[in-house]
């Protein structure tokens, strides 16, 4: 465990699959960390999910619970390197403000987690334009 200001992370490193049956080691790993954490300070467990080959449900469901357990430990829970396939399954689900990504979905500040290949900057969009509709007057309504 590091530790940041008031701040000590936990990283869990999950995948390449995620399933029920990891909950029970994850939520332990949760309370040693907890247990290790000195008075006054604050847990956020980072989840490196950069592994995670193919997200499911399942694995969502594993998250979200991590998730609890770690709130009813008194810490934090947020995501580092989530793949497009899970950022978009957070958001059909709705659980992307439960689960929140680490800011900048960086921890390197922190010197955490090893270095890695950040990827290239975001591209620009073209601004959307006005929609016109054309009516021809020998189209049926309806």
């Amino acid at each position: 465990m590091r530790e940041h200001g008031r701040e000590s992370y936990a990283v869990l490193v999950l995948g390449p699959s995620l399933g029920a049956g990891d909950l029970a080691a994850l939520c332990a790993r949760v309370d040693e960390a907890r247990s290790d954490l000195s008075a006054g300070g604050d847990l956020v467990v980072l989840c490196d999910v950069g592994a995670l080959t193919r997200p499911d449900l399942a694995g969502l469901d594993v998250l979200a619970r991590l998730r609890l357990h770690t709130s009813r430990a008194g810490g934090t829970l947020r995501l580092w390197r989530a793949g497009p396939h899970l950022r978009l399954l957070l958001e059909l689900t709705g659980l992307r403000s439960v689960l929140p990504s680490h800011p900048g979905d960086s921890a390197d500040e922190f010197g955490l987690l090893a270095p890695h290949e950040h990827g290239g900057q975001a591209e620009q969009r073209e601004q959307p334009l006005g929609v016109e509709e054309v009516v021809d007057p020998g189209d049926p309504s309806g």
